[in-house]
């Protein structure tokens, strides 16, 4: 047996069985720890790696010392933009990774003293110069017994570039809001409490903002119907959006307006509220509600106007408002009244018959402006006497048409339609033909009144007196036999001694009753007498020819007269007559501002004035008939 073995043997009687099986199995439990803790070792070493290498955000491990970088993953080669042969071994000052170097200086102080640093806010630079916003965690490591800093990066780039463009946007709405024209206000989609609120609503609803605070909008009766903002809140508990809804709203002092409402869904503070904007579309409501009565209104007189009874009549010209009557009115003497006394006054006739039509007729009825002075009336469901009836009201009440100087009346036509095969233009037709027939008739019976008018219109506007008329036809008359005028004009001088004056009737009273001097306006305005009766004679048949003469009575024979400053015979003759006989009756009978003075003292004014103011042929022509024929007695030329 050789010494090893003996040895052997040895050893195994120095112990016995019980405990060289116990010896066994404790070295067997420590190689087994052993073993399980290299395990482990690895099972960590595996997760490090693999949290290391393949973790979403960049990783670097670098020596504390220098700096160095030892090993990055790949997400930091992916946000700098480096090779990994390009980093390692070196440092992040040397790669120009730091966009402010002292921020490096500021981790490792930190890093030493503490040995850690938590989500430190820097910028670094990448490869391509592009800077990206990050925060680093680090902590000291160490590794083969020499310290390292292992240091985990999160790229908050686009989360800052979020935040800035948060804040930008929460910085411009602030600025919207506060400033802006648009009125706005934030409140509790609970229970309306005013939260924030911008100087235009302020100026919309006439509150102050330190009235609405923490107030509640319906409280303050914003809202006239609290439905609405019922209905509001339902939309805006489902985060949808209300657009652009009309509806009332009342201000502090109490003034109803119309606005435009819009709502969003916001949140403040974790409270559901709703933004809301305001625009004051009452101005804008009443410009389309003018909009609209003009487009079916006459602008003068209020009534439908044509285009509105045009498009009207097709829906009433139906079988079941059988009988259907048309009225068509003119206004006699429209014409006269704009010519002689302006369109003012015309205008105010035009108003005051839509108001008896409308009087006159029945609920329901349409009357229109037909046209400059006609007007038509639709009378659904009326037969011909019943539409006779109204015409009777209107002219009962027409007797009073208005009140000025020149009188008129209205011409009426009625037709009646009881077919329903029968054109409704035929019978608006019908009833026009019918009122021009009644027009032509009543202008028949209505001339001498016509005339009787205008001269008793003039007897009380004016000092020309119905005696005076008289007594200056006579004289008249006589001059026209001594100049020799033809008989066949004579009708037309008496007529011209009555109404030469007629477009006095246009001038204020107030100016004609002046007792002392006119002023150079007023004057004026009495100058324009003959041009305005100029106007009305043109308008009546029966004074048309001597229009020309009205016009002309106060032009004298140098020229000096007025309105045209013609001269000498360019002047009718029957005025030249007619400015003698008129002077002449005035001198010897006195005006309120004038004394009488005797027929001597009369004709001798009349020849000192022949050849300026008076025709001088006629002057002598009239001397010496009335030397031949008669004797100056009082009263005659």
């Amino acid at each position: 047996m050789s010494d090893n073995y003996k040895a052997s043997g040895d050893f195994a009687n120095e112990f016995d069985s019980a405990e060289l099986s116990e010896m066994l199995k404790g070295i067997r439990e420590e190689i087994d720890k052993r073993k399980q803790v290299e395990a482990a070792l690895r099972l960590t070493e595996e997760k490090f790696n693999k949290a290391f290498y393949f973790g979403p955000d960049p990783v670097s491990i670098s020596v504390i010392n220098d700096g160095c970088y030892v090993d990055v993953n790949d997400a930091w080669l992916e946000l700098s933009k480096y090779e990994r042969h390009e980093v390692i071994g070196r440092s992040s000052l040397e790669i120009g990774l730091w966009c402010i170097p002292e921020d490096r200086d500021v981790m490792f102080e930190i890093v030493k003293k503490d040995g850690s640093i938590q989500n430190f806010e820097t910028n670094l630079r990448n490869k391509t110069g592009k800077i990206v916003t990050v925060i680093l965690s680090a902590a000291r490591l160490d590794m083969g017994g020499e310290p390292h800093l292992l240091c985990v990066v999160k790229d908050i780039t686009e989360r800052k570039m979020m935040e800035e463009a948060l804040r930008l946007s929460e910085e411009r709405f602030s600025k919207a809001f506060k400033t802006g024209p648009v009125a706005m206000a934030i409140t509790s989609l609970k229970d309306g409490r005013i939260i924030d609120v911008n100087a235009s609503a302020c100026r919309m609803f006439g509150y102050s903002q330190e009235e609405v605070l923490s107030k509640n909008t319906l409280n303050m009766r914003i809202w006239l119907d609290p439905t609405v903002r019922q209905h509001i809140k339902q939309i805006i508990l489902k985060k949808e959006s209300v657009y652009d809804l009309e509806r009332p709203f009342c201000k502090k002092d109490g003034e109803q307006r119309i606005a435009l409402y819009s709502g969003e869904y916001i949140e403040i503070n974790d409270e559901p509220c709703v933004l809301s904007t305001f625009t004051d579309i009452t101005e804008r409501k009443r410009a389309e509600e003018e909009i609209k009565y003009l487009t079916f209104h006459d602008k003068l007189t209020g009534l439908y106007n044509r285009a509105f009874f045009e498009d009207e009549i097709i829906n009433w010209d139906t079988a079941q408002h059988l009988p259907i009557s048309i009225i068509i009115g003119d206004v006699n003497g429209l014409k006269l009244i704009n010519d002689a006394l302006g369109h003012q006054d015309g205008d105010r006739l035009l108003i005051n018959v839509a108001e008896i039509l409308n009087k006159s007729c029945r609920r329901g009825d349409i009357v229109a402006r037909w046209g400059g002075d006609e007007f038509i009336i639709l009378l659904p469901e009326c037969d011909q006497e019943a539409a006779a009836g109204i015409i009777k009201r209107i002219m009962n009440d027409s007797k009073f048409i208005n009140d000025l100087p020149i009188q008129t009346i209205i011409s009426l036509g009625l037709a009646s339609k009881n077919e329903i095969n029968r054109q409704i233009r035929d019978v608006i037709k019908e009833a026009e033909e019918n009122m021009y027939r009644n027009k032509l008739m009543e202008s028949r019976s209505t001339r001498s009144s016509f005339l009787n008018s205008l001269q008793r219109t003039l007897w009380t506007r004016s000092f020309e007196t119905e005696a005076h008329c008289r007594r200056m036809k006579d004289t008249a008359l006589i001059l026209a036999k001594a100049v020799g005028l033809p008989e066949s004009e004579w009708d037309n001088l008496k007529l011209l001694t009555a109404l030469h004056d007629i477009g006095k009737i246009a001038i204020p009273n107030s100016i004609l009753d002046k007792p002392g001097v006119l002023s150079p306006s007023e004057w004026e305005l009495v100058k324009k007498h003959p041009e305005i009766g100029y106007r009305i004679a043109l308008s009546s048949p029966e004074m048309a020819p001597i229009a020309e003469a009205i016009l002309l009575h106060h032009e004298r024979w140098d020229g000096t007269g007025y309105p045209l400053g013609i001269e000498g015979d360019k002047i009718p003759l029957i005025a030249r007559i007619l400015a003698v006989a008129d002077s002449y009756d005035v001198m010897i009978n006195g005006r309120p501002y004038q004394k009488a003075v005797s027929q001597e003292d009369a004709w001798k004014e009349i020849e000192k004035y022949s050849g300026s103011q008076f025709d001088p042929n006629l002057v002598i022509k009239v001397r010496d008939y009335f030397a031949v024929n008669y004797r100056r007695t009082k009263g005659a030329v």
